[in-house]
């Protein structure tokens, strides 16, 4: 979970670029990640984008990586409020089941 801020959005468009459901989710997200504080937005095939979002996601860093490791479910996360969500309902549990599918450990 060592990423920093500066590697942080290359390590998520790297693991969005190699996760078939994030393509399948068809989202373009805004993530405003807090420790470290770092804003970047992927559009659907995973590259770093200046586009309008279609979805904005606000989680910890922390959190972020339990998704990826497996150590807790999207649905958890969110019944929980360590994650806070503003777009299409569908496409964000699209988006969220994909964030599980992530390797971040790059």
């Amino acid at each position: 979970m060592a990423t920093s801020p500066e590697e942080l959005p290359n390590t998520l468009s790297a693991a969005a670029k190699a996760a078939p459901s994030w393509q399948a989710a068809g989202a373009t997200v805004r993530f405003v990640i807090s420790e470290p504080d770092v804003e970047l937005t992927l559009d659907p095939q995973g590259a770093l984008t200046d586009a309008e979002p279609t979805h904005v996601f606000r989680i910890s860093n922390t959190d972020l990586h339990d998704l990826a490791a497996g150590r807790r479910t999207f649905l958890r996360t969110v019944t929980s409020r360590r994650v806070s969500s503003h777009g299409p309902v569908l496409q964000t549990f699209a988006v969220g089941q994909a964030l599980t599918t992530f390797d971040l450990q790059r």
